[in-house]
Order: C-alpha cells, then sequence, then structure tokens
C-alpha cells in the first residue's frame, strides 16, 4: 500500500439532518396513503349512468285506412340506477315518436321523481300520434310497412337528471334516451324487441 494513501473517512450526518430526512419520508408515505384513500373514494362515489330498455308500446287500430292521427300511444320504458349508493333526481319526462324523420306524436311523458340507489322504475307514457295520414309523403311507405307487419318507429325521451351522492348533489345533466323498435300491422311491439336496449345520450 502506499505510503500516502488514506483510507477514506466515514462522515456521519448530523441530528438535524437525519430528523429532516425521516419527517420527509413520513410526509411522502402520508401523501401517497392520501391520495390512493382519495382515489378509492372517487371509485365509489363515481355515478354510473342509468340504463333504460323498451318494455311494451302499442297504437291500437293502426291498420285503419284513415291514417294513425289522434290514435292513443301508449309506452313503457324501463330505467334501472346502477349505483349502490347514489340516487337520480329527474325533472319532467318529455316523449317523442318519430316515423323516420316525421315526428308523429311528442308530449309530456312523466312527473319529476327520484330514484333510490340499485332500483329499478317503469317510465309510462301516453301520447295522442298526429300521422302519417293519407296526405303525408311518407304514407305510402307508412301503409305499405303496416300490411306487412313490421313498422319501424323510433321512441326518443328527453329529461334533466341529477345525481345525489350522499348529501349533496351533482350539477345537472340532459339527458336524451333513444329506442329504435318495430310494431305489428296491429301496432303492438314486436316480440324480438321487447326489453332491448336503448341509446343513452348526456
Amino acid at each position: 500500500m502506499p505510503r500516502n494513501y488514506r483510507l477514506p473517512m466515514y462522515h456521519r450526518q448530523s441530528p438535524a439532518i437525519r430528523c429532516l430526512n425521516f419527517l420527509c419520508a413520513v410526509l411522502l408515505t402520508l401523501v401517497l396513503v392520501a391520495g390512493v384513500i382519495l382515489f378509492v373514494l372517487w371509485l365509489s362515489l363515481r355515478p354510473h349512468r342509468p340504463k333504460f330498455s323498451l318494455a311494451e308500446f302499442s297504437i291500437p287500430n293502426l291498420n285503419r285506412q284513415s291514417g294513425a292521427a289522434n290514435l292513443p300511444l301508449k309506452f313503457t320504458v324501463n330505467e334501472h340506477n346502477p349505483n349502490q349508493k347514489i340516487g337520480i333526481h329527474f325533472d319532467k319526462v318529455d316523449g317523442s315518436v318519430y316515423y323516420g324523420n316525421e315526428l308523429i306524436a311528442s308530449g309530456p311523458a312523466m312527473s319529476p321523481f327520484y330514484q333510490q340507489p340499485k332500483s329499478d322504475t317503469p317510465v309510462q307514457g301516453e301520447l295522442s300520434a298526429s300521422g302519417p295520414t293519407p296526405t303525408d309523403p311518407a304514407w305510402p311507405r307508412f301503409a305499405a310497412e303496416v300490411g306487412a307487419g313490421s313498422v319501424g318507429l323510433r321512441l326518443v325521451l328527453t329529461s334533466t337528471v341529477q345525481f345525489q351522492v350522499k348529501l349533496w348533489d351533482t350539477r345537472e345533466h340532459h339527458m336524451k334516451v333513444d329506442c329504435e323498435f318495430r310494431v305489428g300491422g296491429d301496432g303492438s311491439l314486436l316480440q324480438e324487441y321487447k326489453n332491448t336496449p336503448c341509446k343513452l345520450y348526456f
């Protein structure tokens, strides 16, 4: 070993530096734990959108020669709240029915209501049809579909909803439910379209 070589000396940290390092480690651990807790709470309280499916739809006497004007139109759409601890406030629900791009019925369908967590509510409505009639451009196609026993229609529901998380409500969301289906020549919902899911737009 060379004569001028010296073993490196071990420099001990001062108590103040060690205390500071310990406090920084504890603070970092607390921040990480708090972040994980907040993330878990966010996942558990994050609202899930409701689900809708068409249960019933009917237009009695749809096959009459004078057209569908003034015929009563009845429907039931099942609404499911999938949230465990979050309720949903619904404002009044408006309904509209389309044949192609032609609006054939519209009006209020259901009064405001509150939906409990993890529950189902039937949204039921009755409207009065305004067409098609023999004077409408869509009448030939409509009459042909009625005669064939399969008429394509679309039911649209609109409302404003708020999610209730514990004691506070979220901001309002404008909701649109879109159900596409077909009815037979007698105006009743075809069996294969019963309980089919509807599209939901927020």
